[in-house]
């Protein structure tokens, strides 16, 4: 109905949350305006296991797509390849969340400072304390703001990282040129990102593939977190439902590597997938956390049949880490 603006599983969706006595909160930021919501989106700093990302396998999954070891992780990989032997290093972080991500990198050493930013309080303090707790309090710097809106020194940055981030921002364009900015001649974008369609319209064959996933796997591994309810399709959300909801997500996620190459030089792209496991794995993902064969053989099977279809062309990946420099004319 009107290109997906709305469509009857958002009202199905919203049902279910009445049902669950989660009128409040939705309630809450319908009435908000577009900032606020956003903020309300992102002020949580713990998260049920219902995410591919907390799935142990998943996780060594992409290690071994990026780095071709499944016990050395992109960021692992990143340093050794691109800042080995670097010291003293200014970095950049963008829309930082709980911080997880900064300490990562200071753990590498090398850094003397982080400079990380997010418009959620309640993050940035936990971040904080995360960091003060790890020994890093002197090292990360943890900032309440927009990014948009913040004075930054022009080619000061020897790194800037955006981890999960861009997806949020809009106009993505202005963002990129600023960034583009803040690094020195010789520094790094480092992009770890969703890149697949905006607004989460899913392709009929993502739907169709995973879905079909979906119909293979025995009940007990598709009951969804907390109110046991059994998941049994996925579909594509409305753009107003979307938009309702947070506003920033996925808001330009399609034309991330185009503007990508268009301002900066890629100088590596590693795809890790999640076109098809993203979706299968949300809400239901804490079922796979066992190491059990049985649960371990539907994942493999699960790994085959997205490599097999990215591999073929037949699907591209959602999911990229890109190491970015500026381009010769922008130095």
């Amino acid at each position: 109905m009107f290109k997906n603006l709305i469509n009857i599983h958002d009202f199905l969706k919203l049902a279910e949350k009445i049902k669950q006595g989660s009128l409040k909160p939705v309630l809450s930021k319908l009435i908000s305006g577009k900032q606020e919501k956003i903020k309300k989106s992102w002020e949580h700093v713990q998260n049920p296991p219902t995410n591919w990302w907390d799935i142990p396998t998943v996780r060594e999954r992409w290690n071994y797509l990026i780095s071709g070891d499944a016990k050395i992780d992109y960021h692992e990989y990143v340093f050794r390849r691109f800042l080995s032997g670097m010291t003293s290093l200014n970095a950049m972080s963008l829309a930082c969340g709980t911080g997880h991500r900064e300490i990562r990198w200071a753990e590498l050493s090398g850094f003397r400072s982080i400079d990380a930013y997010d418009l959620s309080e309640a993050r940035i303090e936990y971040a904080r304390n995360k960091a003060r707790e790890r020994g890093y309090g002197s090292i990360i710097n943890y900032h309440v703001a927009d990014v948009y809106n913040i004075e930054m020194r022009e080619c000061y940055y020897d790194a800037v990282l955006a981890e999960q981030s861009l997806h949020h921002f809009s106009p993505l364009k202005k963002i990129l040129l600023r960034i583009n900015g803040f690094l020195k001649p010789n520094g790094y974008f480092i992009v770890n990102e969703f890149v697949g369609p905006t607004r989460f319209q899913w392709t009929d064959r993502q739907l169709e593939v995973v879905n079909g996933l979906l119909s293979l796997l025995p009940e007990k591994y598709r009951l969804r977190w907390n109110n046991g309810s059994v998941k049994t399709k996925v579909f594509r959300p409305g753009r107003l439902s979307m938009i309702l909801s947070d506003p920033s997500e996925a808001v330009e996620s399609s034309r991330i590597l185009p503007l990508l190459n268009e301002i900066f030089e890629i100088i590596e792209i590693r795809e890790y997938g999640g076109t098809i496991l993203n979706l299968l794995f949300s809400e239901i993902a804490y079922n796979f956390l066992s190491e059990d064969s049985e649960t371990q053989n539907f994942i493999r099977l699960c790994f085959e049949i997205e490599d097999g279809l990215l591999k073929a062309g037949d699907l591209n990946s959602d999911f990229v880490l890109a190491v970015c420099r500026k381009r010769n004319n922008n130095k």
